[in-house]
């Protein structure tokens, strides 16, 4: 879906007239509003991130308001979907696993690319912009449109949009949290990326058997794998998970599985998923995952 030809066809077309023809009218009627012709006219390559009409009626109505009121927000919004790529037939396969790149407002998107290899990664290539699928290439002239069905939120990968920072602004995620805290990992410095961080309620901690929580808060070392049991080194999304085993920071493998109803990783349900933070993503998870062995007790 996302190979494209080398040669650009020999008929060029103007990137609005193909993005009205292609279906995405609200982008294109939104993008006149802003004042923003111009800036999606320019002589240049771009890698189009195109939302659809679908993805914009789903925005709550009351935020769609406010956007629509404030023609600053909404420039940053639309510009945030224009990527600057100066050979777009070549962006998606060209990354290796990740890449996070500069856009028209001047923040960056994240692409991660899932493929064949070995069991924690798609069997198929998926590509995502922060987390969300790509669907499929349309060239056009020598630009890219990628339709996606959801609406990217500019500040997703913010420095300021840190796994600590997720976690402050919710307070069912006090307890996770307080781990960080405990282990003087609180202060925004544990910003190692790229990583998959799951993390569970506070429901999900209470739920342990009673003085099992006391007494991992009571061993720094039994915090440390607590803590590395529920983060991955690398950016997975739900769309690069499929069955198999995922191996997380403290040195154990956990289950992935996958079916028609969600996601489960290890004992622990997905409860929501593909949460777009600057070090990389956050899964909402309904239980404690379980750490059945570590490098504590392994000889080598």
């Amino acid at each position: 879906a996302y190979a494209v030809q080398s040669a650009y066809p020999p008929k060029s077309v103007d990137l609005l007239t193909a993005l009205r023809q292609n279906g995405f009218t609200t982008f294109v009627d939104l993008i006149v509003k802003a004042g923003l012709v111009e800036t999606f006219s320019a002589k240049r390559p771009f890698v189009v991130l195109a939302p659809t009409n679908e993805a914009f009626a789903a925005i709550d109505p009351a935020v769609l308001a406010a956007l629509l009121k404030d023609i600053y927000l909404l420039r940053d919004i639309l510009r945030y979907h224009l990527v600057l790529f100066r050979q777009p037939c070549s962006l998606v396969s060209s990354i290796f696993v990740e890449l996070t790149i500069n856009t028209a407002l001047g923040e960056v998107v994240r692409f991660n690319v899932y493929r064949n290899k070995g069991p924690s990664f798609a069997t198929e290539d998926i590509a995502t912009a922060n987390g969300v699928p790509l669907l499929r290439a349309i060239p056009t002239g020598k630009s890219i449109i990628y339709p996606i069905e959801k609406v990217l939120n500019p500040q997703d990968v913010s420095p300021n949009n840190t796994v600590i920072n997720f976690l402050r602004s919710n307070k069912d995620f006090s307890i996770f949290l307080s781990v960080f805290q405990v282990l003087g990992l609180a202060e925004n410095n544990f910003k190692a990326r790229p990583k998959t961080t799951f993390v569970p309620t506070n429901a999900a901690f209470k739920a342990l058997p009673p003085g099992v929580l006391d007494s991992i808060f009571a061993e720094p070392d039994k915090l440390i794998v607590l803590l590395n049991t529920h983060i991955a080194s690398g950016t997975f999304y739900a769309a690069g998970l499929v069955d198999g085993p995922l191996t997380v920071l403290a040195g154990i493998q956990v289950d992935i599985n996958v079916t028609p109803y969600g996601i489960t990783v290890g004992n622990a349900d997905i409860i929501e998923p593909d949460i777009t933070v600057f070090e990389g993503v956050v899964h909402v998870i309904s239980s404690v995952i379980q750490a059945q062995e570590t490098c504590l007790n392994r000889p080598y």
